[in-house]
């Protein structure tokens, strides 16, 4: 896939009212690969905590026999981080707690089902 049909990706969820950032992460190291965020958003600590929590979540999902994980979801004061399973490849979204969580979690997976 080309840099800039990812590029289009961040830009279709960054365009949803609310959402701060967006960012396509490495899943095994955390590491960012491209992101598109707004200023103040640090998406280094973003994308291992997501990477991180991910594959955390995804360990104690099998061990439940739940099957892989689809999404996650953190819950914040003032926000979210929604992670959305691409393979490879997460799909991490930064979100004002106003946000229309549905929305952004529909764009979520659309994004990470165009990675895979």
């Amino acid at each position: 896939m080309s840099l800039e049909r990812w590029q289009q990706i961040l830009r279709e969820v960054t365009g949803i009212p609310g959402v701060r950032g967006a960012l396509i992460v490495e899943t095994a190291a955390g590491l960012p690969v491209l992101a598109e965020l707004a200023e103040g958003v640090e998406g280094g600590a973003i994308s291992a905590l997501a990477a991180s929590l991910f594959r955390r979540t995804t360990r104690a999902a099998q061990s439940a026999q739940f099957g892989s994980v689809r999404t996650l979801q953190l819950e914040a004061a003032q926000g979210h981080v929604i992670v959305a399973n691409g393979g490879e490849l997460l799909v991490v979204v930064v979100a004002e707690k106003a946000a229309q969580l549905g929305q952004v979690r529909l764009e979520a997976h659309r994004a990470a089902e165009a990675l895979q």
